[in-house]
């Protein structure tokens, strides 16, 4: 019972904070690019969201730095708050590829449209792979960051699901970013991708040591993904 009283108590302050934070990210992006707000507007809005659920926010280990990038941070999909959780321990700008379905959700969908992130399906192999060709610009001309699950979905188990090739086959084409594995902790146990209740917890993002882009040169597509679902998966312990 008291479980499902936090969670109202929790959506009745996440709902109201989420819609004016999308509303003002959205005016915000009229008048400049996502990354010039980013610092100050979307990392500090991700810890006010979580706060507001309850969630103790910690980060263990080391946040790269800026001027090393580009990066690939790859992380275990968790649950709803995994979008917070990476906006929230990364202080500088990144972008991200997602499921198409997100960008269809009110508000949420348009703001992550006006903030430049990518679109991506999980049935159609050849739309998929011209959203990652079309994506590398970011790493390449740009030079931002890019944030990636490379499960594609939320787990339903909260175990580490198959990860798929395409995230690997888009390092590898760039050859220029280092892979950062991080593992998100109580994302799973915060929210289920089954059910609507938020419990109160702690939110952990850990950062492991990146993969250098000539630590994987020599690397097939297959032992890269291998060996960032071994480094996800040590850092969940």
């Amino acid at each position: 019972m008291i479980n499902y009283f936090f969670s109202i108590i929790a959506l009745l302050l996440f709902v109201p904070l989420f819609i004016l934070i999308m509303i003002i990210g959205i005016l915000l992006s009229y008048i400049t690019h996502s990354r010039n707000f980013y610092s100050l507007f979307t990392h500090n809005s991700c810890k006010v969201l979580m706060l507001s659920c309850f969630q103790r926010f910690n980060v263990l280990g080391n946040v790269p730095k800026k001027e090393n990038g580009p990066y690939v941070f790859m992380f275990n999909h968790a649950s709803m708050f995994d979008a917070f959780m990476l906006g929230g321990s990364i202080p500088f700008y990144i972008n991200a590829i997602g499921w198409e379905g997100i960008f269809k959700w009110p508000l949420w969908g348009f703001f992550a449209k006006r903030y430049g992130a990518y679109s991506i399906t999980h049935d159609n192999t050849d739309s998929a792979i011209k959203t990652l060709e079309a994506a590398e610009k970011i790493l390449l001309q740009d030079g931002d960051s890019m944030i990636l699950s490379p499960e594609g979905q939320r787990t339903i188990t909260g175990e580490l699901g198959e990860f798929k090739k395409g995230g690997f086959h888009y390092v590898k084409n760039t050859n220029i970013a280092s892979i950062v594995p991080v593992g998100l902790k109580g994302a799973f146990e915060a929210n289920k991708r089954t059910s609507w209740k938020i419990n109160p917890g702690n939110l952990t993002v850990v950062f492991g040591e990146p993969i250098l882009p000539l630590d994987y040169k020599e690397l097939s597509v297959e032992q890269l993904r291998d060996l960032t679902k071994k480094r996800i998966s040590e850092l969940l312990v």
